[in-house]
């Protein structure tokens, strides 16, 4: 149960992902053989691409999926690597906390707006990129501390 609440950004991802191509099908359809578009889609479009983006990025940052430049690390002697990955995950958490902030004054500036075609509440709107930096911060704080206990400094074999 554990493992399947850890991982409930991977399945709204997945499921905001498999929306929508559903949706881009179904639009290209109605515009193409019936002549007809769907009102609204290119809103709801955006929206599940704000969703897969910040629904998928913590799921990436745990599994190791983002950018890290481990062959730029290589180069470093075997002694600066500790402290340019600490910094690194330290970074990341205190960046991803700012904006996760940010994104709250935003929410909380706009609670009376509404999206253009669908009037979707701001709020509803925003909730998936806030939720995304969050779950940023707290991944990336968890890596830190992780680190700090157990630094798994990697090319400890071309340790001089």
């Amino acid at each position: 149960m554990k493992a399947f609440i850890r991982n409930l950004d991977k399945y709204f991802g997945t499921f905001f992902l498999a929306s929508l191509i559903l949706l881009v099908i179904a639009q290209i359809v109605m515009r193409v053989v019936f002549l007809a578009p769907l009102k609204g889609a290119e809103e709801l479009v955006r929206y599940f691409l704000i969703c897969v983006v910040f629904f998928g990025a913590p799921y990436a940052a745990r599994e190791g999926g983002h950018i890290r430049m481990e062959e730029l690390q290589m180069w470093f002697p075997f002694w600066l690597r500790y402290p340019i990955r600490l910094l690194a995950f330290l970074s990341a958490a205190v960046v991803f906390g700012i904006v996760a902030y940010g994104s709250v004054l935003t929410l909380m500036q706009n609670l009376a707006n509404r999206t253009a075609t669908l009037s979707i509440p701001f709020p509803i709107f925003i909730f998936p990129t806030l939720l995304g930096f969050i779950l940023l911060t707290v991944a990336y704080t968890r890596m830190f501390i992780r680190f700090l206990k157990h630094p798994d400094v990697p090319w400890s074999k071309n340790k001089p």
